[in-house]
């Protein structure tokens, strides 16, 4: 049981590739969107 929780927290979910993130893994794209600027949002509403 122990394998499979490390396999799932240590691969499957970290570093796999995931459609809904562009196919790429989660960990890449949090880097990705850490490096990007935000989003500029108009002040007038």
């Amino acid at each position: 049981m122990t394998d499979v929780a490390d396999y799932i927290v240590g691969f499957y979910n970290s570093t796999r590739l995931h459609s809904k993130l562009g196919n790429l893994s989660p960990n890449a794209f949090e880097r990705k969107s850490a490096i990007q600027h935000p989003i500029d949002v108009s002040e007038i509403t």
